[in-house]
């Protein structure tokens, strides 16, 4: 009995925290469609992007229909989304033209999307939590959450692959130059085991690198946008490389590599195959042992 309300406050924790989370998501998800449901649509131009340490923020200018012209600085990201001179479509309240926000996927959805799902996660294992504070099979309830898992990875590797594929087949070619590699430093925790056979927790610096890369569109635009980054630095500063990116909006450009269009989906869909073997694995043994 006590360990079955170990494992029911540890759920009831579990679940507050995720709840809150989920809330947050749900809550920036709703205020972006207050713009949209009720917001006036004006056409905007990136006048210039802001650069503040590692975060880059797009000021947009656009006009109202009275004629006023408003300038309004964007929350920052940390690679820069869009370039000096695109066209943007901007979503404003007509009591507080300030109140705006950009009409793009990544600006109005991906955030709330990525939050709402992370407070998923949490839920998720909040729910498990209190499966086994009703001693519930574990095999069963690992089963449900490793199936969770591997379908949530395989709907992000298709929206991920048609995005690369959708960008490489109809996106403009250019030649770029890389001009610097930006680090980027971050400490970890990690359990290792002594020599007398201890297991020790210890901080662990880790350092990405990502190269910049600039190049110019036929339209004479100069644009600048960040490549994936890794634990090693594939590139170095001056190599040119070949760039793929979205006519309407240049600054969504990758480097023609796999590490820059293709590793994200393939570690997606790798992840929903393992977790996928998993569960298969599992319910496998669990027939053969009732056989």
């Amino acid at each position: 009995m006590a360990i079955d309300t170990s494992w029911r406050w540890i759920a009831w924790t579990i679940l507050g925290i995720g709840g809150l989370i989920a809330a947050g998501g749900v809550s920036m998800g709703l205020g972006n469609l207050r713009h949209v449901l009720y917001g006036e649509r004006a056409d905007g131009v990136v006048t210039e992007i802001v650069r503040d340490g590692d975060m880059y923020a797009p000021v947009v200018r656009f006009r109202l229909p009275q004629g006023e012209t408003v300038e309004v600085k964007d929350l920052g990201s940390g690679a820069p989304d869009f370039s000096a001179g695109d066209a943007v479509a901007v979503l404003y309240l007509p009591e507080s033209p300030r109140d705006f926000r950009l009409d793009t996927f990544e600006r109005l959805w991906l955030v709330p999307i990525i939050v709402t799902g992370f407070g998923g996660f949490w839920l998720m294992f909040g729910s498990i939590a209190w499966a086994l504070s009703r001693n519930a099979d574990l095999a069963l309830v690992g089963e449900r959450a490793f199936s969770l898992i591997s379908l949530s990875a395989l709907v992000i590797g298709v929206f991920v692959l048609w995005s690369a594929v959708d960008l490489y087949a109809s996106g403009g070619r250019a030649r770029g130059t890389v001009t610097e590699i930006r680090e980027s430093r971050s400490i970890v925790s990690e359990e290792v085991t002594t020599p007398d056979g201890r297991e020790v927790r210890r901080d662990v610096e880790r350092t990405s690198f990502a190269p910049i890369v600039r190049f110019t569109t036929p339209e004479g635009r100069e644009i600048e946008f960040h490549g994936r980054g890794g634990s090693g630095a594939a590139f170095t500063a001056g190599e040119m490389v070949n760039v793929v990116y979205d006519r309407s909006q240049p600054g969504h450009a990758r480097i023609v590599s796999f590490v820059d269009l293709w590793l994200p989906a393939a570690v997606s869909f790798a992840v929903a195959l393992i977790f996928g073997a998993a569960v298969r694995l599992s319910r496998w043994s669990r027939r053969r042992a009732t056989g």
